[in-house]
């Protein structure tokens, strides 16, 4: 049994003739009609009313659960492809070849010969932003530069749900702060409601919490830290020996060296004294959060920096917290005369969605 909506907008007698000449045909059918009224009381206005009036009656149809939905004008036909772009939901032409309006047995025997099944969605990147808004920013401007377009229609489809009211991460590890729970789980549904695939963090403690959220949530999240140490992995391999900047409350979690750990990748982080000049870096008055990515900000971390490659000879150096790419740039760079690999876990997630983006257009067919 096909479910068959029908947009009725000025034209109930047509409607009716088409509903009744489906069930003509196959007296199984359920027929649904969208008898909303068509708002639409100023000229100027004419053409975008009439395409934002029949998608507003599709939508309606769509969430009664039509399979197809079919229209009782002709006016549809010269937008139906826009209006395609925006639903999963197949969509009858009401006009034939030549651009006129099929008669209703005609039209009927087209609705039932489609295919009823939906239409592939665009793959759609989730983002759990404001932690911090400069950090939340630079995550999605790495995706945009990860994506090979060429123009505006080739980037994938990027939805963010802004909440710097989530209370503080680190405070909440390290100080019994308040506990952002709630709110990042509010984000992430937020995020799945509106038809994301999956959902990413710009912050990096954050990752502590995930574990509890994403029980409660029906899609993937993209985990920011095991990203970066397959990256590191495909990288250096065997050779790796990773040290950490990041957050006390990140350091605190494990959320890196648990998984370092679990691949047999050595990973040390600073000790007390140049861990204060890792935090003096991110949340100084003159830190990160407080706009500076130059002067005191970059000479705290530098000095972490240096005593990593000193004390522990390590080649890869994690920028663990998503405001420090802010500060250090990704790549190659000498330290204590060292060359030293520096990843950012913004940008290895950045590209890392953006591969996911592209391998589901390829399977859907759909950007």
């Amino acid at each position: 049994m096909k479910r068959i909506g029908i947009v009725v907008g000025h034209h109930q007698e047509r409607a009716l003739a088409l509903k009744a000449a489906i069930l003509a045909s196959d007296p199984s059918a359920d027929v649904l009609l969208d008898e909303e009224t068509f708002s639409a009381d100023d000229p100027a206005f004419k053409k975008s009313d009439c395409k934002i009036n029949n998608f507003k009656a599709v939508r309606r149809l769509a969430a009664r659960g039509a399979q197809i939905v079919a229209f009782s004008c002709k006016c549809p036909h010269f937008f139906l492809s826009e209006m395609q772009k925006e639903t999963c939901t197949p969509m009858a032409d009401p006009a034939d070849g030549q651009g006129e309006l099929l008669s209703a047995p005609d039209y009927a025997r087209r609705i039932l010969a489609m295919d009823a099944t939906p239409l592939p969605k665009p793959f759609k990147i989730g983002i759990i932003g404001g932690l911090g808004p400069a950090a939340s920013v630079d995550l999605y401007d790495k995706i945009v530069k990860a994506t090979p377009a060429q123009n505006d229609q080739q980037h994938y489809k990027v939805a963010v749900e802004q909440n710097p009211q989530t209370p503080d991460r680190t405070k909440c590890l390290l100080e019994g702060g308040e506990d952002p729970t709630l709110a990042l789980y509010m984000s992430a549904k937020r995020l799945e409601d509106d038809d994301c695939d999956c959902v990413i963090i710009g912050c990096n403690t954050a990752h502590a919490f995930v574990p509890g959220i994403e029980r409660h949530i029906g899609i993937p999240f993209v985990n920011m830290q095991q990203t970066t140490m397959d990256e590191i992995a495909a990288r250096l391999g065997d050779k790796a020996r990773i040290g950490l900047m990041a957050t006390s409350g990140t350091v605190k979690t494990g959320i890196y060296s648990d998984k370092a750990k679990a691949m047999g990748m050595p990973i040390f982080v600073p000790d007390e004294a140049h861990q204060e000049l890792v935090m003096r870096a991110i949340y100084g008055p003159q830190g990160a959060k407080a706009g500076f990515t130059t002067g005191q900000c970059y000479s705290d971390l530098s000095a972490a920096a240096e005593y990593l490659v000193n004390t522990y000879d390590c080649n890869v150096l994690i920028l663990g917290c998503t405001e420090l790419p802010l500060i250090f740039d990704e790549g190659d760079m000498t330290i204590a005369g060292k060359t030293v690999y520096i990843i950012d876990p913004t940008s290895a997630l950045a590209r890392r969605v953006v591969r996911m983006a592209g391998m589901a257009a390829l399977e859907r067919g759909r950007l």
